[in-house]
């Protein structure tokens, strides 16, 4: 039986996964959210499926040394392992693409767009799990070796980071005329004026509300919300500098963080 006590927890290969902790802490504030981010090994998408492996498993083993009750993988290129992550651990994770896939469907879109690091786009976990649902939605895909390490990195918002988002974008357009496009990458919301400024006529998809839906539904189901409807805290820990995520933190609209520790994998 989950202890309802216990925080939720969230992991993310940098900040990015603060925009998936902003939407569960507006959707549950009575609850406890344990954040990390490992800043000093972003981004990932650049990395082996063995590497991104190894450095999940290290997070996830420092979460569950704290106790979570459920851990909310703020990051798509994590998310395209779940499966082989979550037998390792006795606390449920919770993936982003399950959720967005489904909201895409939802949605009765027939041809989206996706933008998302390269190891996300080469995995195909958009396109497996949409076509699990509806295998006539068309997926357009590209993947950024950039941005997500250009936003970790503080750019919130330069000509670089509106270059790279027109070089990757434009990609998709020339291979299909869409109006929605999914941000497959956590970073990516951190800079959704960008988005909107360059491309004001299409529609871009964040998938961190659905996946805070995904944990709040199982937190339900199995009577483990804490109960509380306000004062839950807000940690930060990161294998980077922890500034920089109270400074994020700050610049999407959430709550100062309860406490900020810097932690070596």
């Amino acid at each position: 039986m989950l202890d309802s006590k216990g925080p939720i927890g969230v992991i993310d290969s940098g900040v990015g996964g603060l925009t998936v902790a902003r939407e569960i802490q507006k959707m549950l504030p009575g609850e406890d959210i344990l954040y990390f981010g490992d800043s000093a090994n972003c981004p990932y998408g650049n990395k082996t499926g063995e590497e991104i492996t190894g450095l999940s498993v290290k997070m996830l083993r420092f979460l569950g040394g704290r106790g979570v009750k459920v851990v909310a993988i703020a990051c798509n290129t994590i998310s395209t392992l779940v499966e082989t992550l979550g037998p390792k651990f006795d606390f449920r994770i919770i993936g982003i693409i399950e959720p967005a896939a489904k909201s895409v469907v939802r949605s009765g879109l027939k041809k989206v767009g996706l933008i998302a690091t390269e190891f996300t786009v080469s995995s195909g976990a958009y396109e497996k799990l949409i076509h699990k649902f509806d295998p006539s939605v068309e997926v357009i895909g590209k993947g950024s070796p950039l941005l997500a390490g250009m936003i970790d990195g503080g750019d919130f918002g330069s000509k670089a980071v509106d270059a790279e988002i027109k070089t990757e974008v434009n990609n998709i357009l020339s291979r299909g005329q869409v109006q929605h496009v999914i941000l497959g990458c956590t970073h990516y919301p951190i800079v959704e004026d960008s988005f909107r400024r360059c491309y004001p006529d299409i529609q871009f998809i964040n998938p961190a509300v659905e996946q805070a839906n995904a944990v709040q539904s199982y937190l339900a189901e199995s009577n483990a919300l804490s109960g509380r409807k306000s004062g839950g805290s807000f940690s930060i820990c990161t294998s980077g500098d922890p500034q920089v995520y109270a400074n994020v933190a700050k610049r999407i609209g959430m709550s100062d963080p309860t406490s900020l520790e810097k932690i070596a994998l």
